[in-house]
C-alpha cells in the first residue's frame, strides 16, 4: 500500500498544520475602503452565512408557500468577495405540471429592470461622456417637455404622472402626456419616466436599449442569464398567464423591450451584479464602471418625500432601515428584488414568481424578513469555527497540486467557507491542469434524481463525466495523473458518495481528498454489513452510521482493500467528533435533491431505512425525510404506540407527495420536528418507528424492505415477531464495538 496517509500520516498532518499561517486578510482581499470599521464588515461578508441564519431563511420561505404566497424562490446571499447563501425553494411552476425551482431559474425582474438595465445604462452613458445628468430630456428627444432633465427623471421627480392606459404608453405617446405638477417639486413614482429613459439610451446610444446593455455592461459582467423576450424555456418561470414573455402590459406592447419592465434574470447574474456594485465597478479583476459613476449613480439623496438615489430605491426610513441608511436596491411586481448594503458589504438576492400560478401571491413581508435575518449577522459571534479541506488547500497556494493534470469527483454543494465552489477555486488555480469534472449520484447541480448525464459546466467550460451507474469508470480517469474528491456526504452507508469514493480509489490514481465535517457527527451507530458483494448503497463493510468523514473512510477503504493508490487528505482543523453540523458555523448547501437542511441530513440515516417499503418518507413534499405517510397510515394511532420520542417530536400532517411510491396521492403522515440533536438516535427513533408501524399496520405495512438499507437479518427477524426495542438493536454494541477498535487507526480527528 502506497498511501500519503498510512505509515506516513502523521508526518502528513505535522506537515499541513506547520504550513505557512496567511494572515485571515490575505484570504479575503476586497476592494480598500478608508474607514476601517467599514473593511472589516467587508471582510466579514465574505464568510460563510450561520446556520442559524439559513434555518431562518428557510423557515421564512418554508411558510409563504404553504400560505400560497408563491410557489417557490431562489436567494442567494453574500458580499462582494463572493456568496454566503444561494438556495432553491419550493416549486418555479405548479400549474398545469409542477416542476421544481433551481438554483439557475430565470424570471421576469419586472420593476428591477429600472434598475438593473436602464438607471446603469444610463450610468454608463455619462461614464462615456455622451450624456450628463442634469441635460434637459428635451436635449435628446425633442419632442420631450422643456424643463426636466435626466436626473429627474431617474428619481421620479419629473412630474410625470405614474402610468397611463396600455395603448398611450409608447414613448411618443408619454411626451405628449401633460405633467401631473411642476418637476422637481415632489416625487411620484413613475413607470412612464423610465419608458422615457429607455428610448433615451436608444437614441443616445444608437442602439435599441436591450443591445446596448447587453454589449457595455451583461457581456462584460460575464452574465449569462440577463437578456430581454427569453422566450418560454425550462429555466425560465411562467408569471400568472405568461411564460417566457413580460407580464408588464405596457412592456408587452412595445416589444418586451422597455426602460422600466421586460428584463429576465437569474440569482447568478444580479448576484454578479450587486458583487460589481460593491467593487466599486469592477468584477474577478475586470472593470464596469468606473468608482465615481458606481458611487454617482447609487449614492442616496433626498427629494421631496422621498430618498432615492439615481435609479434605485433607498431605505424610507434610515432609522429604521433593515440594512444601513446607505443601502439601495429594487423590487419588481411580480416578486423579485435587490438590495446592497455597501456600508455592510453585503446584499440580498430574492427572487419568486408570486403571481403564479394565480396571481394573487404576496411576498414583500418574507422579502422584508429574509435583508432583515441578513442585516442581524454578527460576525464576531457567527464566525465559522471549522476550516475545510478546500480552505486548507488554497491557504497553502494549491501546492498539492500544481504541475499536475487534475479530475475532480465533486458536485455543486462542494464549496469553500465564503460560498465559492471547490470546482470554480480549482479551476482558477495557478499552475493546475483540470482536465474535467467527474460527479457522483444528482451530477454537478444536485438537483436530479439518481444519474446525470455527461454534459459541460456553464461557468468553466470543463467537461463532466457521470460516475454514477456506468460499471466502466476508465473514461473518467484517462490522461490525469491525480483525483481531487471534494464532497459533502451524508455520514449513512448507503449514502452513495462513499461508493463513489471507492471508485475513485480504485482509479489506481494518485487521490487528493478535501474533507468535510460528517452532518451526522462522529459516533457510528447501527448494524454493520457483512462482508459480500459490494454495491452503491453498501461500498464497504460499515455500520449504517459509520460517523466518519471522507477522509477517514478514504484511508480505511484503501487499507482494507490493499489499494495501491498514493493517497493524501487534506484535513479539518477545528472539527470534533461530537459536532453536529449547526456547531461548525458553516453553511448548508444541499448535498443532494432531498437534503435541504442540517436536520433532513441528520434523520436521514434512520428515515431512510423506510424507503425501500411502500412508506413515502417524504420526497416530492416540502420536507423530505421529516415527514413519513402513506395513503393507509393511522397517524394518531402509530404516535400513540411509539411513544416519547427522543430528540423529535410528532404531529399528524397529511400531504400529497409529488414523488415517490404514492404520487399524487393524498396520504396520511407523520411531521417529524427535530427538538434535540444531542438527544436524537436517528436509528433508535427508526427502530422505535419501526415496531408502531408494525403493531398499527400488521398488513399493510412491508416491513421486510427495511432490510434492503438496514442490512440485518437478526433485526429483521426480531421486527418481524414483535420483539421490544432492546431486542432489535440487542446485536449491535458487540458489532459496533468491534468497529470502533477496528477503525481507530484510520480516525484523524
Amino acid at each position: 500500500m502506497r498511501l500519503g496517509i498510512g505509515l506516513s500520516l502523521a508526518a502528513l498532518i505535522s506537515a499541513a498544520d506547520a504550513a505557512p499561517q496567511v494572515p485571515r486578510s490575505e484570504l479575503a482581499r476586497g476592494p480598500r475602503l478608508t474607514a476601517p470599521h467599514v473593511a472589516a464588515e467587508r471582510a466579514a461578508a465574505a464568510r460563510r452565512l450561520p446556520a442559524r441564519v439559513q434555518l431562518a431563511i428557510e423557515r421564512e420561505i418554508d411558510g409563504a408557500i404553504e400560505r400560497g404566497d408563491m410557489p417557490g424562490a431562489v436567494v442567494i446571499v453574500g458580499g462582494s468577495e463572493g456568496v454566503s447563501f444561494r438556495r432553491a425553494f419550493g416549486a418555479a411552476r405548479v400549474d398545469p405540471v409542477r416542476r421544481a425551482m433551481t438554483e439557475d431559474a430565470i424570471f421576469d425582474l419586472a420593476s428591477v429592470t429600472k434598475a438593473v438595465a436602464t438607471a446603469t445604462a444610463v450610468a454608463a452613458l455619462v461614464e462615456d461622456g455622451r450624456l450628463r445628468y442634469d441635460d434637459p430630456v428635451r436635449k435628446h428627444l425633442p419632442a420631450f417637455h422643456p424643463g426636466v432633465t435626466v436626473r429627474q427623471l431617474l428619481t421620479h421627480t419629473s412630474g410625470l404622472p405614474a402610468v397611463l392606459a396600455v395603448a398611450d404608453s409608447s414613448p411618443a405617446a408619454v411626451a405628449r402626456t401633460p405633467l401631473a405638477h411642476e418637476p422637481g417639486v415632489r416625487h411620484r413614482y413613475s413607470d412612464l419616466g423610465f419608458i422615457v429613459l429607455g428610448e433615451l439610451v436608444a437614441r443616445v446610444s444608437g442602439q435599441p436599449l436591450d443591445g446596448f446593455v447587453a454589449r457595455r455592461l451583461f457581456e462584460p459582467l460575464g452574465l449569462t442569464d440577463t437578456r430581454f423576450r427569453p422566450g418560454p424555456g425550462l429555466r425560465v418561470v411562467p408569471t400568472d398567464a405568461w411564460h417566457g414573455v413580460v407580464h408588464d402590459p405596457r412592456a408587452r406592447a412595445l416589444g418586451g423591450v422597455a426602460g422600466h419592465a421586460g428584463l429576465f434574470s437569474s440569482a447568478d447574474d444580479l448576484a454578479r451584479v450587486a458583487r460589481m456594485l460593491l467593487g466599486s465597478g469592477a468584477l474577478d479583476g475586470r472593470r464596469v464602471l468606473r468608482p465615481e459613476t458606481v458611487r454617482a449613480m447609487t449614492e442616496v439623496h433626498e427629494v421631496p418625500g422621498a430618498r432615492v438615489t439615481l435609479g434605485w430605491d433607498a431605505p424610507d426610513d434610515p432609522t429604521g432601515a433593515v440594512f444601513s441608511p446607505q443601502s439601495f436596491g429594487h423590487e419588481g411586481f411580480t416578486g423579485t428584488s435587490l438590495w446592497v448594503d455597501p456600508r455592510r458589504d453585503r446584499f440580498v438576492v430574492f427572487l419568486s414568481s408570486r403571481l403564479h400560478p394565480d396571481g394573487k401571491g404576496r411576498v414583500a413581508p418574507v422579502a422584508h424578513a429574509i435583508r432583515a435575518l441578513v442585516a442581524g449577522v454578527r460576525p464576531e459571534v457567527d464566525d465559522p469555527v471549522v476550516e475545510l479541506g478546500i480552505d486548507r488547500l488554497a491557504r497553502e497556494g494549491f501546492s498539492r497540486l500544481r504541475g499536475r493534470r487534475v479530475a475532480l469527483l465533486t458536485h455543486g454543494a462542494a464549496r469553500d467557507r465564503s460560498g465559492r465552489r471547490t470546482l470554480d477555486r480549482i479551476a482558477s488555480a495557478p499552475g493546475v491542469e483540470l482536465v474535467r469534472v467527474v460527479t457522483p449520484e444528482h451530477g454537478l447541480s444536485v438537483a436530479a434524481e439518481g444519474a446525470v448525464p455527461d454534459g459541460r459546466d456553464a461557468r468553466t467550460g470543463l467537461p463532466i463525466v457521470s460516475l454514477y451507474g456506468p460499471d466502466d469508470d476508465r473514461r473518467a480517469w484517462v490522461d490525469v495523473d491525480t483525483v481531487v474528491v471534494d464532497l459533502v456526504d451524508a455520514g449513512a452507508r448507503f449514502y452513495t458518495y462513499a461508493a463513489a469514493l471507492v471508485r475513485a480509489l480504485e482509479s489506481r490514481r494518485r487521490v487528493v481528498v478535501l474533507d468535510r465535517p460528517n452532518p451526522s457527527g462522529g459516533v457510528p451507530a447501527g448494524p454493520v454489513s457483512p462482508a459480500k458483494p459490494r454495491s452503491w448503497i453498501d461500498p464497504h463493510p460499515l455500520p449504517v452510521m459509520h460517523g466518519m468523514t471522507l477522509g477517514e473512510l478514504a484511508i480505511l477503504i484503501a487499507h482494507e482493500r490493499a489499494l495501491d493508490t498514493p493517497l493524501e487528505v487534506v484535513p479539518l482543523s477545528g472539527w470534533r467528533r461530537d459536532m453536529h453540523f449547526d456547531d461548525t458555523g458553516l453553511a448548508w448547501f444541499d448535498p443532494s435533491p432531498n437534503l435541504r437542511s442540517p436536520r433532513a441530513a441528520l434523520l436521514y440515516p434512520g428515515v431512510a431505512l423506510f424507503e425501500h417499503s411502500n412508506l413515502s418518507v417524504g420526497r416530492g413534499t416540502p420536507t423530505p425525510f421529516e415527514w413519513v405517510g402513506a395513503p393507509w397510515l393511522d397517524p394518531a394511532a402509530v404516535i400513540a404506540a411509539l411513544g416519547p420520542a427522543q430528540g423529535v417530536s410528532l404531529a399528524p400532517d397529511e400531504r400529497v407527495p409529488q414523488s415517490g411510491p404514492f404520487r399524487g396521492e393524498r396520504c396520511r403522515g407523520l411531521a417529524i420536528t427535530l427538538t434535540s440533536a444531542r438527544r436524537l438516535s436517528p436509528l433508535a427513533f427508526a427502530m422505535a418507528l419501526a415496531r408502531a408501524l408494525r403493531a398499527v399496520h400488521p398488513a399493510d405495512w412491508d416491513f421486510r424492505r427495511l432490510g434492503v438499507l438496514l442490512g440485518s437479518p437478526t433485526t429483521l427477524e426480531a421486527l418481524g415477531r414483535g420483539a421490544p426495542l432492546e431486542a432489535l438493536m440487542a446485536g449491535w454494541p458487540l458489532e459496533l464495538e468491534a468497529f470502533a477498535v477496528h477503525r481507530r487507526p484510520f480516525l484523524l480527528y
